[in-house]
C-alpha cells in the first residue's frame, strides 16, 4: 500500500479548506481549542473523590432526611425536658444543634461541589470522545461524497449557513 500524502486526495483537500485556512494541513485543530481532558479526568481519580461521591449520593437520600428527622426530633425532645429536665444539655434556642447543623452543611456542601468537579470533568470527556467521532464521521463522509462526485464545497458551504443559522436562532 502507497502512502497518499493527504494533499493529494481531493476529499483531504477539501477537508482542508473547511476551517478557513488552506495550510496544508488536512486537520488544523487550533480553532477548536481543545485541553487534553483525559489526562485532567485521570488525574482527578483519587480515593477521596470516591468518598465524596459516596456522601454525596447518601446525603441527597430520603434515608439522609429520615435519620435527620429523627436526630432532630429526639434532640429537640431531649432538650425541652419531654425525658426529664436532667437529660437537658441544649437549652433552646438550641445553639448546640444550630453549630452542628451548620457544619455538617459546610461538610456537605464541600462534598456536593467535589462531585460536580468531577461529574463536569467526566462531561468534558464525553463532550471530547464526540468531538473525536464527529471528526471520524467528517473524513468518511467527505470522502464518500467525493468517491459519489458530490460538490463538497457546496455542501460545507451549506452545513456553513446552516450552522451560522442555529447560532443565531439559539442566541434569539
Amino acid at each position: 500500500m502507497s502512502e497518499v500524502h493527504p494533499l493529494d486526495c481531493k476529499a483531504c483537500a477539501a477537508i482542508d479548506a473547511f476551517d478557513g485556512k488552506i495550510d496544508g494541513k488536512v486537520f488544523n485543530l487550533d480553532h477548536w481549542n481543545i485541553s487534553h481532558e483525559r489526562k485532567h479526568f485521570a488525574s482527578l481519580r483519587k480515593k477521596e473523590d470516591v468518598v465524596a461521591d459516596r456522601i454525596t449520593k447518601f446525603a441527597g437520600s430520603l434515608n439522609f432526611i429520615y435519620i435527620h428527622a429523627a436526630w432532630f426530633g429526639v434532640w429537640v425532645a431531649a432538650n425541652v425536658g419531654v425525658f426529664g429536665a436532667a437529660i437537658k444539655f441544649d437549652e433552646f434556642p438550641f445553639g448546640l444543634l444550630t453549630m452542628l447543623v451548620s457544619l455538617e452543611a459546610i461538610f456537605l456542601a464541600t462534598f456536593v461541589m467535589v462531585s460536580q468537579n468531577r461529574q463536569s470533568a467526566r462531561a468534558d470527556l464525553r463532550a471530547q470522545v464526540d468531538f473525536e467521532a464527529n471528526l471520524q464521521s467528517l473524513i468518511w463522509t467527505v470522502h464518500v461524497g467525493y468517491a459519489l462526485n458530490i460538490d463538497i464545497e457546496h455542501v460545507g458551504e451549506l452545513c456553513r449557513q446552516a450552522i451560522e443559522e442555529s447560532r443565531k436562532t439559539k442566541e434569539n
